[in-house]
Protein backbone atom coordinates (compact mmCIF):
# COMPACT_ATOMS: atom_id res chain seq x y z
CA UNK A 1 0.00 0.00 0.00
CA UNK A 2 1.59 3.43 -1.05
CA UNK A 3 1.03 6.83 0.40
CA UNK A 4 1.47 9.83 -2.13
CA UNK A 5 0.93 13.39 -0.73
CA UNK A 6 0.17 15.89 -3.10
CA UNK A 7 1.38 19.49 -2.20
CA UNK A 8 -1.39 22.25 -3.15
CA UNK A 9 -1.14 26.10 -2.48
CA UNK A 10 -2.64 27.22 0.42
CA UNK A 11 -6.62 26.97 0.80
CA UNK A 12 -7.50 30.18 2.15
CA UNK A 13 -10.05 30.90 5.24
CA UNK A 14 -12.63 32.11 5.60
CA UNK A 15 -13.75 30.75 2.04
CA UNK A 16 -11.90 28.88 -1.32
CA UNK A 17 -12.84 26.46 -3.67
CA UNK A 18 -11.69 22.97 -3.10
CA UNK A 19 -12.75 21.78 -6.48
CA UNK A 20 -10.60 23.97 -8.16
CA UNK A 21 -7.23 22.98 -5.79
CA UNK A 22 -8.65 18.77 -6.91
CA UNK A 23 -8.41 20.30 -10.82
CA UNK A 24 -5.11 21.61 -10.52
CA UNK A 25 -3.38 19.73 -8.37
CA UNK A 26 -5.05 16.23 -8.17
CA UNK A 27 -3.96 14.54 -11.42
CA UNK A 28 -2.73 10.71 -12.02
CA UNK A 29 -5.79 9.07 -10.09
CA UNK A 30 -5.98 5.72 -10.76
CA UNK A 31 -9.15 3.21 -10.83
CA UNK A 32 -8.75 1.52 -7.07
CA UNK A 33 -7.13 4.69 -5.96
CA UNK A 34 -8.48 5.58 -2.25
CA UNK A 35 -8.32 9.79 -2.12
CA UNK A 36 -7.65 11.34 1.31
CA UNK A 37 -9.08 14.87 2.09
CA UNK A 38 -8.63 16.92 5.74
CA UNK A 39 -11.53 17.88 7.12
CA UNK A 40 -9.70 21.57 7.25
CA UNK A 41 -9.76 22.34 3.37
CA UNK A 42 -13.37 20.70 3.41
CA UNK A 43 -14.04 23.13 5.87
CA UNK A 44 -12.82 26.32 3.98
CA UNK A 45 -14.32 25.45 1.15
CA UNK A 46 -17.63 25.40 3.06
CA UNK A 47 -16.82 28.38 4.81
CA UNK A 48 -17.20 26.91 7.83
CA UNK A 49 -14.46 29.60 9.42
CA UNK A 50 -15.12 32.12 12.14
CA UNK A 51 -12.73 34.95 12.86
CA UNK A 52 -11.36 34.29 15.90
CA UNK A 53 -12.10 37.76 17.43
CA UNK A 54 -15.68 37.30 17.34
CA UNK A 55 -16.14 34.31 19.51
CA UNK A 56 -14.07 32.36 22.12
CA UNK A 57 -13.25 28.53 21.08
CA UNK A 58 -15.45 27.38 24.14
CA UNK A 59 -18.29 28.51 23.04
CA UNK A 60 -17.93 27.16 19.49
CA UNK A 61 -16.79 23.50 21.15
CA UNK A 62 -20.14 23.72 23.25
CA UNK A 63 -22.05 24.71 20.25
CA UNK A 64 -20.34 22.22 17.87
CA UNK A 65 -20.13 18.81 20.02
CA UNK A 66 -22.85 16.17 20.10
CA UNK A 67 -21.88 15.81 23.57
CA UNK A 68 -18.94 16.79 25.73
CA UNK A 69 -17.01 16.80 28.91
CA UNK A 70 -14.57 18.41 30.70
CA UNK A 71 -10.70 18.00 29.65
CA UNK A 72 -7.89 17.29 32.17
CA UNK A 73 -7.59 20.73 34.69
CA UNK A 74 -4.30 20.39 34.73
CA UNK A 75 -3.61 21.23 31.19
CA UNK A 76 -6.40 23.31 31.12
CA UNK A 77 -7.63 21.67 28.55
CA UNK A 78 -10.86 22.68 26.24
CA UNK A 79 -13.58 19.86 26.90
CA UNK A 80 -13.12 16.48 25.40
CA UNK A 81 -16.26 15.95 22.79
CA UNK A 82 -17.72 13.90 20.36
CA UNK A 83 -18.29 14.43 16.91
CA UNK A 84 -19.16 12.31 13.82
CA UNK A 85 -18.70 9.66 16.16
CA UNK A 86 -15.25 10.02 17.31
CA UNK A 87 -13.37 12.00 20.40
CA UNK A 88 -11.83 15.33 19.67
CA UNK A 89 -9.93 17.53 21.72
CA UNK A 90 -12.10 20.76 21.21
CA UNK A 91 -14.72 19.31 19.02
CA UNK A 92 -11.99 19.54 16.10
CA UNK A 93 -11.93 22.75 16.26
CA UNK A 94 -9.03 23.85 14.83
CA UNK A 95 -7.01 27.21 15.10
CA UNK A 96 -3.49 26.10 13.57
CA UNK A 97 -2.96 27.21 10.19
CA UNK A 98 -6.47 29.20 10.46
CA UNK A 99 -5.41 32.77 9.19
CA UNK A 100 -6.75 34.32 12.67
CA UNK A 101 -10.27 31.90 12.48
CA UNK A 102 -11.40 29.14 14.12
CA UNK A 103 -12.39 26.52 11.84
CA UNK A 104 -15.20 23.76 12.40
CA UNK A 105 -15.38 20.81 11.14
CA UNK A 106 -17.43 20.18 8.23
CA UNK A 107 -21.03 20.29 8.07
CA UNK A 108 -22.96 17.10 6.51
CA UNK A 109 -19.18 15.33 6.17
CA UNK A 110 -21.11 12.28 4.31
CA UNK A 111 -22.38 14.24 1.78
CA UNK A 112 -19.76 16.00 0.73
CA UNK A 113 -17.85 12.72 0.53
CA UNK A 114 -20.11 11.77 -1.82
CA UNK A 115 -20.26 14.71 -3.68
CA UNK A 116 -16.49 14.72 -4.15
CA UNK A 117 -16.60 10.56 -4.95
CA UNK A 118 -19.26 11.82 -7.77
CA UNK A 119 -16.87 14.68 -8.92
CA UNK A 120 -13.47 12.32 -9.31
CA UNK A 121 -15.38 9.68 -10.88
CA UNK A 122 -16.91 11.25 -13.67
CA UNK A 123 -13.30 14.02 -14.36
CA UNK A 124 -11.04 11.11 -14.01
CA UNK A 125 -13.24 8.20 -16.01
CA UNK A 126 -13.11 5.80 -12.82
CA UNK A 127 -15.13 2.96 -12.11
CA UNK A 128 -13.62 2.38 -8.84
CA UNK A 129 -12.75 5.44 -6.71
CA UNK A 130 -12.48 5.90 -2.47
CA UNK A 131 -12.52 8.97 -0.82
CA UNK A 132 -11.92 9.75 2.58
CA UNK A 133 -12.27 12.72 4.92
CA UNK A 134 -9.94 12.78 7.32
CA UNK A 135 -9.31 14.52 10.55
CA UNK A 136 -6.73 13.97 13.46
CA UNK A 137 -7.19 13.34 17.01
CA UNK A 138 -5.60 11.52 19.98
CA UNK A 139 -5.93 8.17 21.64
CA UNK A 140 -6.61 7.75 25.56
CA UNK A 141 -3.08 6.69 26.95
CA UNK A 142 -1.53 7.45 24.05
CA UNK A 143 0.95 10.83 23.52
CA UNK A 144 0.27 12.08 19.54
CA UNK A 145 -2.19 12.73 16.93
CA UNK A 146 -3.32 10.20 14.74
CA UNK A 147 -5.34 10.03 11.40
CA UNK A 148 -9.02 9.31 12.33
CA UNK A 149 -11.78 9.38 9.02
CA UNK A 150 -15.28 11.77 9.78
CA UNK A 151 -16.73 10.49 6.27
CA UNK A 152 -15.93 8.81 3.42
CA UNK A 153 -17.46 7.62 0.42
CA UNK A 154 -17.24 4.60 -2.89
CA UNK A 155 -16.17 1.37 -0.60
CA UNK A 156 -16.78 -0.87 2.02
CA UNK A 157 -15.10 0.28 5.48
CA UNK A 158 -15.02 -2.99 7.36
CA UNK A 159 -13.69 -6.21 6.20
CA UNK A 160 -15.51 -9.26 8.30
CA UNK A 161 -13.38 -12.09 9.38
CA UNK A 162 -16.51 -13.95 10.31
CA UNK A 163 -16.38 -17.86 9.28
CA UNK A 164 -12.97 -17.80 8.19
CA UNK A 165 -10.44 -20.11 9.73
CA UNK A 166 -7.46 -19.04 12.09
CA UNK A 167 -3.98 -20.71 11.48
CA UNK A 168 -5.53 -23.49 14.00
CA UNK A 169 -8.49 -24.00 11.86
CA UNK A 170 -10.38 -22.26 14.39
CA UNK A 171 -13.29 -20.27 12.98
CA UNK A 172 -13.69 -16.70 13.70
CA UNK A 173 -16.64 -15.47 15.05
CA UNK A 174 -16.66 -11.53 15.31
CA UNK A 175 -13.16 -10.43 13.82
CA UNK A 176 -13.74 -7.43 11.26
CA UNK A 177 -10.98 -5.12 10.15
CA UNK A 178 -11.42 -1.30 10.04
CA UNK A 179 -10.24 -0.42 6.53
CA UNK A 180 -11.30 3.01 6.76
CA UNK A 181 -9.71 4.10 9.96
CA UNK A 182 -6.83 2.17 9.33
CA UNK A 183 -5.96 4.04 6.16
CA UNK A 184 -6.86 7.35 7.92
CA UNK A 185 -4.47 6.31 10.22
CA UNK A 186 -1.62 6.38 8.39
CA UNK A 187 -2.53 9.25 6.83
CA UNK A 188 -0.41 11.80 9.43
CA UNK A 189 2.54 10.36 8.83
CA UNK A 190 2.72 11.73 5.47
CA UNK A 191 0.41 14.43 5.10
CA UNK A 192 2.20 15.95 8.50
CA UNK A 193 0.71 18.73 10.94
CA UNK A 194 2.19 22.57 10.40
CA UNK A 195 3.58 23.72 7.45
CA UNK A 196 3.61 20.79 4.67
CA UNK A 197 0.85 22.17 2.94
CA UNK A 198 -0.23 18.82 2.00
CA UNK A 199 -3.72 18.18 2.55
CA UNK A 200 -4.42 15.50 0.14
CA UNK A 201 -2.91 12.14 -0.34
CA UNK A 202 -3.29 9.12 -2.65
CA UNK A 203 -3.50 5.97 -1.32
CA UNK A 204 -2.84 3.25 -3.88
CA UNK A 205 -2.97 -0.58 -3.80
CA UNK A 206 -4.92 -1.12 -0.34
CA UNK A 207 -5.31 -4.83 0.22
CA UNK A 208 -8.72 -6.57 0.50
CA UNK A 209 -10.92 -3.60 -0.58
CA UNK A 210 -14.26 -3.53 -1.99
CA UNK A 211 -16.04 -1.11 -3.76
CA UNK A 212 -19.63 0.14 -3.79
CA UNK A 213 -21.82 3.06 -4.82
CA UNK A 214 -23.98 2.79 -1.62
CA UNK A 215 -23.88 4.46 1.74
CA UNK A 216 -21.96 2.66 4.26
CA UNK A 217 -21.57 4.46 7.16
CA UNK A 218 -23.59 1.88 9.13
CA UNK A 219 -21.24 -0.89 8.99
CA UNK A 220 -18.94 1.23 11.39
CA UNK A 221 -21.39 3.54 13.47
CA UNK A 222 -22.99 1.55 16.32
CA UNK A 223 -25.58 2.62 18.93
CA UNK A 224 -23.93 3.98 22.03
CA UNK A 225 -24.88 1.01 24.26
CA UNK A 226 -23.69 -1.50 22.06
CA UNK A 227 -20.07 -0.01 21.79
CA UNK A 228 -17.94 -2.25 23.56
CA UNK A 229 -16.43 1.06 25.72
CA UNK A 230 -19.49 2.20 26.44
CA UNK A 231 -19.02 1.92 29.91
CA UNK A 232 -15.98 4.41 29.65
CA UNK A 233 -18.08 6.28 27.60
CA UNK A 234 -20.77 6.72 29.29
CA UNK A 235 -19.90 10.25 31.19
CA UNK A 236 -20.11 11.66 28.35
CA UNK A 237 -23.74 10.59 27.02
CA UNK A 238 -24.97 10.76 31.19
CA UNK A 239 -23.56 14.30 30.86
CA UNK A 240 -25.81 15.61 28.63
CA UNK A 241 -29.39 14.00 30.70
Amino acid sequence: MQYIPIKTRIMQPPKDDLFAVLDKYLTGVQEGDVVLITSKIVAIHQGRCIPNTEVTKRQLVEQEADYLIEGHTKYAMSPLAIKYHAMFYGAGIDESNANDHFILLPQKAFDIAEEIWKYLKQKHTLKNVGVIITDSHSQPMRMGAIGVSLAWWGFHPIESHKGKLDLFNRHMQFCTTNIVDCIAAGSNAVSGETAECTPIIMVRDVPNLTFTNIDTRHEVFQSQKDDIYYPLMKPFYTNEE
